[in-house]
C-alpha cells in the first residue's frame, strides 16, 4: 500500500467544532455518555474492544463508567460471564480482558513477537527447549487430571517430580503465551487477585486458539478501526505494536470502505469507515456530548490513541493524564476532554479527584462531584470482602 496512507472514497476537512463533536460521537458509541450506558459486561467488553487489564482495578473501573446500573460491574466476577471473557496478554504486551472472537483474533495477531519474548528468556536461561517441552507435558497431565491450579502449586507437584522450578516457570510462560494454558482471577473482587491456571481447552471450549495470523491482523484492525476510528495509521501500529505495513495491508485486505479526515488533532490524515462516518453526520445532537466520565487507568478510550491524543489533551501537556512511564492515569473527561485526575483512597474506601485548576467551569464542579460519589459506590460494592472466620468455624450466633 503506497505510503501516504490507505486508498478512500472522500476526503473531509474537519473544524474544530466539528472534531470535537466527532470524538464525543466516537465516546458515546462505548457506552461513555449518559443515555448510551450499557446494560452488560460483555457488552462493554465488545464495544471497547476490551478492557484493560494490567491493573487490577482497571476492568471493574472500566466496565463501571459505562454501565448503566451500578450492579453491573459485579457480573464480572460471576462463573458464566467470566466463561465468556478471557484475560490474554496482547497488544502491545498488556494485559486486556475480551470477548472470545476478539480475544481469539489478539491472541493470534500479536502471538509472534509475546513467543518470540519467551523464548529468548528460555534461551538466556540456558535450558533447552527439550526440557521446556516435557515440563508443558507434565503441566498439561497435571492440569487435565486436577483442573486450575496456583502456579506454585504446579511448581511444587512438578518439582517432586524432579523438574526444576525455573523450568516449570518457562514452560508455564511459554505455554501461557502460545495459549495452551489460560490464566483465571478467582477473587470475588477487584482489589484482589487469586490468580489460577487451567487449560484454555478445558476452560474456553469455544475459543479459537490457532487462529489464522493473517485473518486475525485484519479482523482486528476492522474492529480497532470500527471502534476508534478515526485513527491515524501510527494510532494504529502504536496500539498494536504491529508495523505499518502489516496494519495497511489488513485494512486493504478487510474490504472496509474508508473516508480520509483532517483534524486540528494532527497533521497526519485519519481514517475510518464512511458507514460509521455517515452515521455521524446523521446523528442527533445528544450524541455530540459525552458528559462526565471516570476513567480508569489505562482506560481504554484513551489508550486507542497515541498521535491523535490532542482529541482528549487538547492544550495538556501529556503528563497531566500520562505518568512517567506512559500509563495513563485515571483520568476525569468532561465532554471528552481530560479536566483533571482521580484515586482511589484504600483507608477511606472513597473517591478523591483533583481538577486541573482553571480548566472546568465552576458551575460544572458540582457534576463532577456527583460523578465521583457514584464511581465511590460502585467501586466499593466490588471490593473484595474476606470471608468472616467465625462463620467459616460454625462460631457466629444468630
Amino acid at each position: 500500500m503506497a505510503s501516504p496512507g490507505p486508498e478512500t472514497a472522500e476526503t473531509h476537512t474537519l473544524s474544530p467544532r466539528e472534531a470535537d463533536r466527532l470524538w464525543n460521537w466516537v465516546l458515546a458509541r462505548q457506552g461513555l455518555a449518559p443515555h448510551t450506558r450499557r446494560t452488560g459486561v460483555e457488552e462493554i467488553a465488545d464495544a471497547g474492544l476490551g478492557l484493560h487489564a494490567a491493573r487490577l482495578p482497571s476492568p471493574f473501573a472500566t466496565v463501571a463508567a459505562r454501565a448503566a446500573d451500578q450492579s453491573t460491574p459485579l457480573e464480572l466476577f460471576n462463573p458464566a460471564v467470566r466463561s465468556r471473557l478471557v484475560t490474554v496478554r496482547c497488544m502491545r504486551k498488556t494485559l486486556h480482558t475480551l470477548p472470545l472472537d476478539l480475544a481469539a483474533a489478539a491472541h493470534a495477531a500479536t502471538l509472534h513477537f509475546r513467543e518470540r519474548d519467551a523464548l529468548r528468556a528460555i534461551a538466556n536461561a540456558s535450558h533447552s527447549l527439550a526440557a521446556i517441552t516435557a515440563a508443558t507435558a507434565a503441566v498439561v497431565e497435571l492440569l487435565g487430571e486436577s483442573g486450575p491450579l496456583f502456579h506454585r502449586t504446579i511448581e511444587a507437584r512438578l518439582g517432586a517430580a524432579g523438574i526444576p522450578v525455573m523450568v516449570t516457570r518457562l514452560a508455564l510462560k511459554l505455554a501461557w503465551e502460545r495459549g495452551t494454558l489460560a490464566y483465571l482471577n478467582q477473587a470475588a473482587g477487584w482489589n484482589r487477585e487469586i490468580r489460577v491456571f487451567a487449560l484454555t481447552a478445558s476452560a474456553y471450549p469455544t475459543l479459537d486458539s490457532v487462529l489464522d495470523p493473517h485473518t486475525a491482523v485484519e479482523f482486528l484492525m476492522a474492529a480497532y478501526l470500527d471502534r476508534y476510528g478515526p485513527i491515524s495509521i501510527r494510532d494504529a501500529t502504536w496500539w498494536s505494536a504491529l508495523s505499518r505495513t502489516a496494519v495497511a495491508e489488513a485494512l486493504e485486505r478487510s474490504g472496509v470502505k474508508l473516508v480520509r479526515l483532517f483534524t486540528p488533532w494532527s497533521d497526519s490524515p485519519l481514517y475510518m469507515s464512511t458507514q460509521r462516518f455517515a452515521e455521524f453526520t446523521l446523528a442527533d445532537d445528544a450524541d455530540y456530548v459525552s458528559g462526565v466520565n471516570l476513567l480508569a487507568h489505562e482506560d481504554v478510550a484513551l489508550k486507542a490513541y497515541f498521535e491523535t491524543r490532542r482529541r482528549y489533551l487538547g492544550d495538556l501537556a501529556q503528563e497531566a493524564a500520562f505518568n512517567q512511564i506512559g500509563e495513563v492515569m485515571p483520568t476525569i473527561a468532561v465532554d471528552g476532554r481530560v479536566v483533571g485526575t482521580w484515586t482511589w483512597d484504600p483507608s477511606a474506601k472513597r473517591v478523591r479527584h483533583r481538577l486541573i485548576p482553571r480548566l472546568l467551569p465552576a458551575a460544572r464542579h458540582p457534576e463532577v462531584r456527583a460523578a465521583a460519589a457514584r464511581h465511590t459506590a460502585v467501586l466499593r460494592s466490588g471490593l473484595y470482602r474476606a470471608p468472616d472466620p467465625r462463620i467459616a468455624q460454625g462460631q457466629l450466633s444468630l
